[in-house]
């Protein structure tokens, strides 16, 4: 600023232009707001789910289900049909013409060759039988994604001892408050990296880590990189050793930390400014395979090291950009190891699309308020908090592990699946599954629009 100018401002605001004055206003220092893509990233760890090893018994199975039921139930309970529900061994003995309500988890599911379908449905006091008529269309279309234990509400007429079943309500996810940055901030989402096999794309993946770092793109797009502050991987990170029956035939690496350290040097080139949240999957042989998966340290200790990123369980839930007045969108990230049992169980995703649809996947497990609702979809370990339940309701919810980037939305829950850095295996092939590597879904927390980055 001039002397002129100061002079000016000085007379504007009543004060004496002397040469004191004028040399004080001189030296203040002015406090200049960073711009937007100055801002540095956001991140808080709201939930994790951590175990203590001990001897696992029968009990320990005992407990972690009627926990499950518990807390199901308690949700349940927040619908307004719940008002009227009983126990099982109430019901059974109610001697009424109306319609009884009942909680329970499904243990059996029998689909008769009449087409009628017989469940067992059992809670804390008893089980009883619960019939789908043939005749209701309705509900034999709704049968066709039931899954065995999962926990839902029952209405229908009870006879001798069975429930000839009218609707099933299930947990679900209530319409969720939208929430909107006041800043341009964007999240973007990989798949699964898989760095380590002869198949892994490192030509793709260094050119989206050089977008992020603004290096490539046209003037827009980098402005885009510039403003993307939060990086999030659901797991996969390499291929692993000993993760299948040949596998050491499939791989360019085979030392895990050496594939750690290999995709070190890709992600050291990610600027400081942006946070990468990672947590395990089943390929990361560096820690157990039973879920809840602890953070990753064995062997990644090179992405440790690097200033910028967070490890955190699997699953887990984040916050991303609180600021001021705004609450920031809570993520809950879930590598997707139950998807696959799920789709091959589950006929009615499998008519959705199975594989080719990740978000009729995410809509089935919100309306199930669970990520792995049958025992045998993955291996779990018995806590009495059971991690899978999502209690919280997520404003985004990503997750990997099927190779196909898709973004969805579900009552305002964004719906990501991400894509991967590998080509087609012969698995894949022998399955007909189709990946969609390097594409890369990207969110706009001002606008919570979601839009595809492709690096093919």
């Amino acid at each position: 600023m001039s002397n002129q100018e100061i002079v000016k401002k000085l007379l504007d605001k009543g004060i004496l232009p002397t040469s004191k004055n004028i040399a004080h206003e001189t030296t203040k220092i002015t406090i200049v707001k960073p711009r937007i893509d100055d801002l540095r990233a956001r991140v808080k760890i709201v939930k994790e789910f951590d175990y203590k090893q001990k001897k696992i018994t029968v009990d320990d199975f005992t407990t972690h289900y009627r926990e499950r039921y518990k807390t199901m139930r308690k949700i349940l309970f927040n619908r307004p049909e719940a008002a009227s529900a009983v126990s099982i061994d109430r019901a059974k003995d109610m001697l009424s013409d109306e319609d009884q309500v009942i909680i329970g988890i499904v243990s059996d599911v029998d689909r008769m060759y009449t087409g009628t379908v017989k469940l067992i449905v059992e809670d804390l006091t008893s089980q009883i039988t619960v019939i789908i008529s043939s005749k209701n269309n309705n509900l034999i279309e709704e049968a066709k994604f039931l899954t065995l234990d999962e926990v839902l509400m029952f209405k229908g007429r009870v006879r001798k001892g069975v429930m000839f079943l009218h609707s099933i309500i299930r947990p679900d996810i209530p319409q969720k408050k939208e929430e909107f940055s006041p800043e341009e901030v964007y999240a973007v989402f990989s798949g699964d990296i898989h760095v380590g096999s002869n198949l892994f794309l490192p030509k793709q993946f260094s050119n989206f880590v050089d977008w992020l770092s603004g290096k490539v793109g046209t003037e827009r797009q980098r402005e885009i990189a510039r403003k993307t502050k939060y990086f999030y991987i659901p797991g996969d990170l390499v291929d692993g050793i000993g993760i299948y029956p040949g596998q050491e035939k499939e791989l360019k690496i085979t030392n895990l930390r050496s594939q750690y350290e290999e995709l070190s040097k890709f992600l050291s080139r990610v600027p400081d400014d942006k946070q990468i949240i990672i947590c395990p999957g089943n390929h990361d042989a560096g820690v157990r395979l039973e879920e809840p998966q602890p953070r990753m340290q064995d062997y990644a200790e090179s992405i440790l090291e690097l200033p910028n990123v967070t490890m955190v369980t699997n699953p887990s839930y984040s916050n991303i950009h609180a600021i001021d007045n705004y609450a920031g969108q809570d993520v809950l990230m879930y590598h997707g190891y139950s998807f696959d049992r799920l789709i091959d169980q589950v006929e009615g995703l499998r008519l959705a699309g199975g594989y080719e649809k990740p978000d009729e996947i995410h809509k089935f497990l919100l309306k199930r308020r669970h990520l792995s609702p049958s025992h045998n979809l993955n291996l779990t370990i018995p806590m009495k908090q059971d991690p899978h339940i999502i209690s919280q309701i997520p404003d985004i919810m990503v997750s990997g592990h099927i190779h196909k980037a898709n973004i969805g939305n579900y009552k305002n829950t964004i719906s990501i699946s991400g894509s991967c850095w590998q080509a087609v295996t012969d698995f894949q092939l022998k399955f007909g599954h189709v990946p969609d590597p390097g594409m890369i879904p990207i969110v706009n927390l001002k606008t919570r629009k979601g839009s595809m980055l492709s690096f093919k």
